[in-house]
């Protein structure tokens, strides 16, 4: 289907709107089981967010909770959260909140464009902020400080730069929180404001409540029907049966797209870049070849829009986003309706092909699970599904298909399990911030990193 230019992306201020929060919060238990398949969510440490959030109530903390976001049923789950989780616990200890707990969020400006238009009129209405990765976006930077420092609820970021899939791994923190949480202290100072500044970890795992392994080899053996491989004869069981299988299947989709990459798009790079993608080949590892075809297919969509090669695969990954979107929705073109027909197909043809290009930056957000760190000896049997699972959202982008649309395979009802963990006081480093701002920002990325690991491992909390 031929991508059309569309108008720009607009910024939405938050609309909290009280009685569309209530109805999410009350259909929120329902809509977690019947839609999502996760009939239960639990909370570890949710005694220290109660105690945060009636300090916040109170007036004496600005809290920043900083969550893992592994998937897209994490801000629901976060939801859940807070509006379920968080009473309950608090009654326990004979605690009741002035309102019922609610959060208010960051989402990317560009998830309406997947989740449709009940999404884009929805999400400001719960008290979303809408903001753009990987370019400087004012009105998005602009709306977030303020809610920060002065909304009637916390504020939740996701710090991570992507959805990897993996409730077992951690991608690199992006400093976006940090420097968040310095630029509210700089705000509270300036308006002469006692409350204290505080970033909050928060972890989240999924667990299966029932053995998924018979879902997950039905699974594979669809994606093993889609590549046309025959049934594996192994001596292996269980387990190892199956990674053996999900290893395969990776390997066979190595095997196929380098040679379509070195076909159709290695002899359109430079010399340079032919050469270092032929040296990968052969006797590298998984890991090696993997990286090497995602660094192939972002060169691809990088020389159509015109960019070079910075940072890492998420930061390339975002600023390819970034570019096709320019590409697709024009800021520079005031009204649309009254383009010429030529002035309209020509800047049709430039989204479409916009939106062709935008397909090898999509791929490489699927492999990058499997890009960013070798695959366990013994995974667990949830590492496993969640593995699988990334595979059949590669294959549906390879195939055509949108993942994100597409319902996931269900393997079976989950639990969602938070873990809070031990708040980062901004303000006491405001010293250092003044001192040496790239340093304060990094270092408190590298701590909050240090935290949300520790959450990610089940560690005892440090007494």
């Amino acid at each position: 289907m031929q991508q059309t230019v569309q108008p720009p992306i607009q910024f939405l201020p938050p609309r909290l709107t009280p009685w569309v929060v209530n109805f999410a919060q009350t259909c929120l238990p329902f809509w977690l089981r019947f839609s999502k398949g996760i009939p239960r969510v639990e909370v570890e440490g949710g005694e220290r967010l109660v105690e945060l959030y009636e300090q916040f109530e109170a007036g004496k903390v600005r809290l920043l909770v900083a969550f893992r976001h592994p998937t897209l049923d994490d801000p629901p789950c976060l939801m859940y959260l807070f509006s379920h989780l968080l009473p309950w616990v608090a009654r326990q200890q004979g605690i009741r909140f002035r309102r019922r707990p609610h959060v208010l969020f960051v989402y990317d400006r560009g998830l309406p464009l997947w989740l449709g238009s009940l999404a884009a009129w929805g999400l400001p209405r719960l008290g979303g902020i809408p903001i753009l990765r990987g370019r400087l976006d004012r009105a998005g930077l602009k709306s977030s400080r303020e809610q920060f420092v002065s909304g009637q609820y916390p504020l939740a970021v996701a710090p991570e730069g992507a959805v990897n899939g993996l409730s077992g791994f951690l991608n690199p923190l992006e400093p976006g929180v940090a420097q968040m949480g310095f630029w509210a202290v700089e705000d509270l100072h300036k308006a002469e404001r006692p409350e204290q500044v505080l970033i909050l970890p928060v972890g989240i795992r999924y667990h299966y409540l029932r053995d998924p392994s018979s879902a997950l080899a039905q699974l594979l053996s669809r994606m093993e029907a889609d590549c046309k491989l025959p049934p594996l004869r192994d001596s292996r069981t269980g387990q190892d049966y199956l990674l053996a299988r999900i290893m395969r299947l990776g390997e066979h989709l190595i095997e196929v797209m380098q040679p379509f990459y070195q076909r159709f798009y290695v002899p359109v790079l430079p010399p340079t870049e032919v050469t270092k993608t032929a040296a990968v080949e052969g006797e590298a590892d998984l890991l090696t070849r993997l990286q090497a075809l995602s660094d192939l297919a972002l060169r691809v969509a990088e020389q159509h829009f015109g960019l070079q090669p910075q940072g890492d695969l998420i930061e390339r990954r975002h600023r390819i986003e970034q570019a096709g979107w320019a590409w697709i929705y024009r800021e520079d073109i005031a009204d649309i309706p009254s383009l010429s027909a030529l002035e309209r197909g020509l800047a049709n043809r430039v989204a479409s092909e916009a939106s062709f290009h935008l397909w090898h930056m999509r791929l490489v957000e699927t492999l990058m699970v499997f890009a960013v760190r070798p695959v366990p000896e013994q995974p667990s049997l949830q590492g496993l599904a969640e593995t699988a699972l990334r595979l059949w959202s590669l294959l549906a982008w390879i195939k055509g298909e949108n993942p994100v649309e597409l319902a996931p395979p269900r393997l079976g009802p989950r639990l969602a399990r938070f873990s809070i963990g031990d708040p980062l006081s901004v303000s006491e480093r405001w010293p250092l911030y003044q001192a040496n701002r790239r340093h304060a920002v990094q270092t408190l990325t590298q701590d909050l990193q240090t935290e949300m690991e520790r959450l990610l491992k089940g560690k005892p909390h440090p007494q």
